[in-house]
Parts: structure tokens; C-alpha cells; sequence
């Protein structure tokens, strides 16, 4: 029975895409459509939250879509 909990307990962390929600740099800048520098840019220039593993930038996914969102807000 313990087998099935820990079965459905992983089926549920990969449904809740816990292991999705922290982008590279490089995923960061297609999901953005620029570039990896540019992003690296923005965030010296504190435009973008970044979280450092080890010396890996990692961005959240929900912060790149309120900037999206942000940016498209400025536009109309």
C-alpha cells in the first residue's frame, strides 16, 4: 500500500509541474524571444529576478510572464 502512496504522491509533484517552474537562461530568452545576454542585461539592470544555483542563473517562470504581461500593459 505504501508503494501506491509514493506512486500517486510523484504522479502529483510531475502534474503540478513543480520541476518546470524555474527556467535557464537560455529557456529564459526563447520564452522572452531575445537573447541569453540581453537577459543577463536586464537582470544586472534589475528588470528581471534571478536566483543563483551555484553559478547558474534560474528564473521563475510566473516572474517572466508578469513581465510579459507588465510590458503588454505599457503598450496600450
Amino acid at each position: 500500500m505504501t508503494n501506491i502512496l509514493n506512486a500517486d504522491y510523484s504522479a502529483m509533484l510531475f502534474n503540478n509541474r513543480i520541476w518546470d517552474e524555474w527556467l535557464s537562461t537560455k529557456e529564459a530568452a526563447r520564452f522572452l524571444s531575445t537573447t541569453p545576454n540581453a537577459i543577463r542585461i536586464m537582470v544586472c539592470r534589475g528588470k528581471i529576478g534571478a536566483s543563483k544555483l551555484g553559478r547558474r542563473l534560474r528564473f521563475k517562470l510566473s516572474d517572466l510572464r508578469d513581465l510579459l504581461l507588465k510590458k503588454g500593459d505599457q503598450n496600450d
